[in-house]
Order: structure tokens, then C-alpha cells, then sequence
């Protein structure tokens, strides 16, 4: 029996490859055997991430850096036709582009709300939809999203109401989208992380704030990019072909309570 976690001949776009999770996941999906396209506007720091993929003992696969802006819908489109005129087609998509602004709610302002949403929603309906299309036409595909525990519930720490309402909308994006295209061969899932420890948050985190994130976990620590790999290698295979409409929360136990 072939094994059901390898990729081998699949086409893979990383939207937000550049990043500590984007990054992680690629390079999981390349030692898997999927030809991965890294998409996000900084196309130099892609390509560096490309080369370091590439580079892997373990990758024998193509890796492309493409620029993109998730939130521009331009851009999108454009992006799309150039990956597949390379690429061939697109097998799988991931959306782990995203940020969070923290503001008291009180006093947040609307042009960082809208920064915000257009990052962590509006960027994954766009890349959604446009690369979606290739999918419907060959009517198979996979979709993950990378949403969060905060799409969930509340964080106990101040300044993450729009954060939280931005995941809680990608999450539901996620169940929505992947009832309305079941029917066209095409599973959309999500991953739900608590707390990843990426050099961006590894560098924001002072030291108080970071042993009460680890506290929050029964595993009694926060997450590293690569403990995702294996969930999201499982959702883009023939392993989760009966899986769709799910997110998966790879959390540390945090959501074993409230």
C-alpha cells in the first residue's frame, strides 16, 4: 500500500512562506515530495527561504518564490496565473499569512481593525477563491488554513479582541467554504495553534508574558513552527480525504478547558 502521507507529484502553494510557520510548513510538505510555490510580497526573503528548502537533504522537490499580496485581489489573480503557468496546476493551498495588532479595544483605531481583517480574512477569501478555481476545474483539492485556539475562545491577555474575531472568522470561512464545495472534490480544514514559538514571537515576548502562555498549556510549554508539520502533511494528503470542515487544534491541551 502507497503510503498515505507522501505528496509526490503534488503542487503546493504556501501563502505567507516567508514567515515562522509559513517556512516550517513548506519545507514539511517538500521532504514529502510536493513541489511548493512560496507566495507573499517580500519575493526576496522568499526566495532565500526557497534556496534554504531546496537545500535540504531531504527535499528533492522544485521550490519557487513568487510574489504576491494576499490582499490585493490584483495581485492574487496575477499571482495564480503565473504559479500554474509554472508550476502546472495547484494541488493544495495553505494560508499561513497573518498578524496580530494589539490595541485596547477601547481605543483601537479603524484603519488598524481594517489591517488587521484585510490580513488574516480578507487574504484568505482572496487566495481562497483564486486558487480554489484551479481546484474546481479538476474538481480535487485541499485547502488549510492556518486560524488559531483564539478563533475559539477568549486570550487571557489584554489587546486581542480584533485578533480573536479575525481567527474566529477564519475558522468559520473554513466550515463554510468546505460545505459549499464538497461536492466539487475539494477539502477545506483548518489548524488551530495555541502559542508558536517563531523567531517573531520569540523576540515580542518578554519573559513574564511568556511563562504565563507556557502555564496555559497541560503540555507545560508553547509549540515550535515544525510541531505543525505532521497536521498539516495529514490534512494536504490521501490520508484526510474524509476529512473536511475541521479545525484541528494543535495546542498543548489548551483547549482541554476554557
Amino acid at each position: 500500500m502507497a503510503d498515505l502521507f507522501r505528496l509526490d507529484g503534488k503542487v503546493a502553494v504556501v501563502v505567507g512562506g516567508g514567515g515562522g510557520i509559513g517556512r516550517a510548513l513548506a519545507l514539511g510538505l517538500a521532504r514529502q515530495g510536493a513541489e511548493v510555490a512560496l507566495a507573499s510580497r517580500n519575493v526576496e526573503k522568499l526566495k532565500a527561504v526557497a534556496a534554504e528548502i531546496a537545500a535540504d537533504p531531504e527535499v528533492h522537490t522544485r521550490v519557487e518564490a513568487f510574489q504576491m499580496d494576499s490582499t490585493d485581489e490584483e495581485s492574487v489573480v496575477a499571482a495564480v496565473k503565473a504559479i500554474v503557468a509554472s508550476m502546472g496546476t495547484v494541488d493544495i493551498l495553505v494560508n499561513a499569512q497573518g498578524q496580530n495588532i494589539k490595541q485596547p479595544f477601547e481605543s483601537f483605531p479603524v484603519a488598524d481593525w481594517q489591517t488587521l481583517f484585510d490580513s488574516n480574512v480578507k487574504g484568505v477569501m482572496l487566495t481562497c477563491r483564486e486558487f480554489g478555481k484551479v481546484m474546481l476545474e479538476k474538481k480535487k483539492g485541499k485547502i488549510i488554513n492556518i486560524s488559531s485556539v483564539a478563533g475559539d475562545r477568549g486570550v487571557p491577555l489584554a489587546g486581542n479582541v480584533g485578533y480573536c474575531g479575525s481567527k474566529a472568522a477564519v475558522s468559520n470561512l473554513t466550515r463554510m467554504l468546505a460545505y459549499e464545495w464538497a461536492k466539487h472534490g475539494i477539502n477545506v480544514n483548518a489548524i488551530g495553534p495555541s502559542v508558536i514559538f517563531t523567531p517573531g514571537m520569540r523576540a515580542a515576548l518578554p519573559p513574564e508574558v511568556l511563562a504565563g502562555a507556557t502555564a496555559l498549556h497541560p503540555l507545560g510549554r508553547v509549540a515550535e513552527p515544525e510541531e505543525l508539520i505532521g497536521t498539516c502533511v495529514y490534512l494536504a494528503s490521501a490520508a484526510s480525504d474524509y476529512v473536511t470542515g475541521q479545525v484541528v487544534y494543535v495546542d498543548g491541551g489548551r483547549t482541554c478547558f476554557a
